[in-house]
């Protein structure tokens, strides 16, 4: 069978994997999930993923859940080209992918639910100021990790992968990242972008669930 990345347009975890994806020149079928509706609580989604979540990916070894195990488990398979660091390295590269997962994906979720979908009465400017201080501190640490480097952990690879959907997504927010404050991370940003694995899964959106049901 092709594999199928089961994804939605909404989640920066499906850009991951499909990027990933990509980058180890796999031919995949992008399956669109919807959110909104809820149908990855259906019976037939839960029957790929038990945890009714996005993404899940599944190929002739049958089906595997969340985005780094996807990532792992591609990773095994298509050892080349090598995007997860050696043994040695392993261990600190697994705290950087937590910490974009943890850290950083909150504030541009918190931001999101402030400033592009708001709550009833409008923002709580507090709260996002509060948001703002924390993301730029976050990016002051990524700025000094750039610094003399093209990517977040030496070569390009999977904790570049982990942290582009999150950082993209900082653009949304007006004054968060300033290119002329973060200049490396800015760089960092426009180097990913053009990448063709980017590019080529970046808003995009896959066939409906319901039509190959």
């Amino acid at each position: 069978m092709l594999p199928r990345l089961y994804s939605s347009i909404r989640s920066p975890h499906c850009l991951k994997a499909a990027i990933f994806l990509h980058e180890k020149n796999i031919t995949f079928e992008l399956v669109e999930i919807d959110l909104p509706t809820k149908e990855q609580k259906t019976p037939a989604y839960l029957h790929i993923n038990p945890f009714g979540l996005v993404p899940a990916y599944e190929d002739d070894y049958g089906p595997h859940a969340d985005s780094l195990l996807i990532m792992h488990y591609l990773e095994w398979r298509y050892p080349q080209p090598r995007l997860f660091p050696n043994l040695e390295q392993l261990s600190d590269a697994l705290a950087w992918i937590d910490r974009s997962s943890s850290a950083y994906r909150d504030v541009s979720h918190h931001l999101y639910w402030q400033l592009i979908q708001p709550p009833d009465g409008g923002p709580d400017d507090a709260r996002v100021a509060e948001l703002m201080t924390e993301g730029k501190a976050l990016l002051t640490d990524l700025e000094s990790t750039l610094s003399g480097s093209d990517y977040l952990f030496g070569d390009f690879g999977v904790v570049d992968i982990a942290f582009i959907p999150w950082i993209h997504g900082y653009r949304r927010f007006d004054g968060l990242l300033d290119p002329a404050q973060f200049p490396q991370v800015d760089a960092w940003v426009n180097r990913m972008s053009e990448r063709p694995s980017f590019k080529a899964n970046y808003q995009q959106k896959g066939i409906p669930f319901a039509s190959i049901q």
